[in-house]
């Protein structure tokens, strides 16, 4: 087993700010609420961040009359150890690479650019992420196609989900009084549109791609996550319908039940 790496720390205008290496922001030591974002905060200047600093708040600047320019390092060198252990490179090699190239894939990006567009596995096969389009196109066959829109976005926002017939390579809608699970579905989760695809995701929603990039790396070997229907509300779906028809036939032999005995 790795031992855990020590949080490295760095040091500026009199405070003191832990590296965090997964949320790309340094924490004050003693105030850990006060967080700087090496993407929302600073500028990326390829070599440095620059970051605008509020010399009496003692905090980023909002105001550009009482600001003034401070000289950030990239991870890369301010933690190589931490940047190396999240993204599998020697610390060597970090030395001459800056903290997009680490963290933003240079090849799948360049791929993308040149309009390659990425793929995702739904339960075993193959299918082309066109988000212009809004919709998976089987990569083999070109058909069938699935609508994006046909998945349901998930509460928190950043996956969609819908009920799968891998058979029929289709998404499908359930039927809400069934009494038995339907045969040969699945449940699938992929992710939103950043997680599928952030170069266009950027492209269509006018945002600065380096920044989304950052925030939302190429995601390689997309796989769709496969969830039984038994893992999910259907049982107990199926147990309520089947009360509520037990309760339905009861009150139906209810009512056609003789109130009094006939004499004879």
């Amino acid at each position: 087993m790795k031992n855990k790496l020590e949080p490295k720390i760095i040091h500026f205008v009199k405070l003191s700010f832990v590296i965090d290496i997964d949320q790309q922001v340094l924490r004050q030591t003693n105030k850990p609420e006060h967080e700087i974002s090496f993407i929302r905060d600073m500028t990326d200047m390829g070599d440095h961040y620059l970051l605008a600093w509020d010399p009496e708040k003692q905090t980023v600047s909002t105001d550009p009359e009482r600001s003034e320019p401070l000289i950030i390092d990239q991870l890369v060198w301010l933690d190589p150890e931490g940047m190396s252990e999240k993204y599998g490179i020697p610390v060597e090699k970090l030395q001459t690479m800056r903290d997009f190239e680490v963290i933003v894939d240079q090849e799948a990006l360049t791929q993308r650019r040149e309009g390659i567009l990425p793929q995702i596995d739904l339960a075993g096969e193959a299918f082309t992420i066109d988000l212009q389009l809004q919709e998976l196109r089987n990569t083999k066959y070109f058909f069938p196609v699935i609508s994006l829109k046909s998945f349901e976005l998930t509460n928190d926002g950043w996956n969609y989900e819908a009920y799968y017939h891998p058979v029929m390579k289709q998404v499908v809608d359930l039927d809400p009084k069934m009494l038995e699970f339907p045969e040969g579905v699945i449940k699938l989760k992929i992710p939103n549109e950043l997680g599928l695809d952030p170069v266009a995701t950027a492209r269509i929603y006018g945002m600065d791609e380096r920044e989304v990039l950052r925030r939302h790396p190429i995601q390689k070997n997309l796989k769709a996550e496969v969830i039984p229907l038994s893992e999910t509300h259907i049982p107990a779906l199926i147990q309520r319908n089947k009360e509520a028809l037990r309760q339905a036939h009861q009150e139906n032999a209810q009512k056609v039940k003789p109130r009094h005995r006939p004499r004879f």
